[in-house]
This record gives C-alpha cells, structure tokens and sequence, in this order.
C-alpha cells in the first residue's frame, strides 16, 4: 500500500517539475492526483481533503512572494 502510494505522489511531483512555469491549474491538477492517491491508501477524506487544501493554500501564498519579492528587487 505504501509503496503504491510512494509511486504516485512520486509521479505527480515529476510531472509538476516538468513544468516551464508553475500555475494554480497546475498545482489543482497535482493536488487531485494527491488527493485521490491518499484516499486510495485508505486516508480519511477529511484528512486528505484538509492536507491538499492546506498545501494549495501554501503553495499559492508562496508564488505569490516569490513574485512580489522578485518585483521588489528588479524595480
């Protein structure tokens, strides 16, 4: 059970990295894949429904710096 669902997070990180630029359909994208792998290997739908909510939440916020942060240094 464990190595399958090694195999699919492994997989949905690969072909989140092998995108140019990474977006928030992206990162919706790879969070289902996520969250379907997690329920797969019989996590609770709430549990895994919070833990990719709380990443997206993240991961955007993240960007989101990023972006402002290079801004602030080119301007």
């Amino acid at each position: 059970m464990f190595e399958n669902l090694s195999d699919r997070l492994d997989r949905s990180f690969k072909l989140l990295k092998g995108q140019g630029t990474i977006t928030e359909i992206n990162v919706a994208e790879t969070l289902k894949d996520i969250r379907r792998a997690l329920l797969d290997a019989d996590v609770n739908f709430k549990i895994a429904k919070k833990f990719t909510d709380d990443v997206k939440g993240k991961s955007i916020g993240a960007a989101c710096f990023n972006c402002c942060k290079t801004r602030a240094i080119d301007g």
